[in-house]
């Protein structure tokens, strides 16, 4: 998949990033490996939708200034504290030729018979893996169909994701669990009732009441 960026280069440094976000642009970099930096300026509402669509492991057809493009991936999204706005991009000029990292989200599909007949649960204990591959192997996404979870204890590795061979995943061992079907929670017993201490004062009053003597009848 090949998604086009536009952008245009920002010279006049002297100017202050909020002019350029209050004309509806984003202050962004592009940097990479022999690569000298540039100052860019992205479209902000171009920019969200490419990012919603490629997300932060997609090699992107940056074209700056209507010059050639160059590939790239989205390295960081900084977002306002205050407005929740993108405030800045980070571009990750790459090597086609070259071997990258990327993060990748895994993404769970189906329905497990132990959720639909036993209201059973899935577990995700692995959302996201670090990948190692060429530019033009990068995948976008990993599916899991947890509809194969027939049993409680039933669990997808990493090893049965069937990734090609030419993707590596980094940090994880073959045998980690990426899903396992699990037994419904169990109820809460309701907590057996517990006798009210009386505060300390409460107790002094108490024992004075009782150790009164009742008067006398005549």
């Amino acid at each position: 998949m090949t998604i086009k960026l536009n952008a245009n280069l920002r010279t006049n440094l002297g100017r202050k990033a909020k002019y350029v976000r209050e004309a509806g642009k984003i202050p962004a970099v592009v940097y990479g490996h022999k690569t000298e930096n540039a100052n860019l300026e992205l479209n902000y509402v171009e920019f969200v939708k490419i990012l919603e669509e490629a997300g932060e492991s997609t090699i992107l057809d940056v074209s700056v200034d209507g010059k050639e493009p160059l590939k790239a991936l989205i390295s960081d999204v900084q977002y306002s504290p205050v407005s929740g706005r993108i405030s800045h991009v980070d571009l990750h000029q790459v090597n086609m030729k070259e071997k990258i990292n990327a993060h990748v989200e895994i993404k769970f599909v189906g329905e497990s018979r132990v959720v639909k007949e036993e209201s059973g649960m899935i577990m995700h204990n692995i959302s996201e893996v670090e990948i190692r591959c060429l530019p033009s192997d990068l995948i976008h996404e990993i599916i899991v169909d947890v509809s194969s979870l027939n049993n409680f204890d039933d669990t997808i590795t990493l090893a049965g994701l069937n990734l090609p061979s030419n993707i590596e995943i980094l940090d994880h061992e073959d045998e980690d669990i990426v899903a396992i079907a699990v037994e419904p929670k169990a109820q809460v017993e309701e907590a057996p009732a517990v006798e009210a201490v009386p505060a300390e004062g409460e107790a002094d009053a108490a024992s004075a009441e009782s150790a009164e003597i009742a008067p006398e009848k005549k």
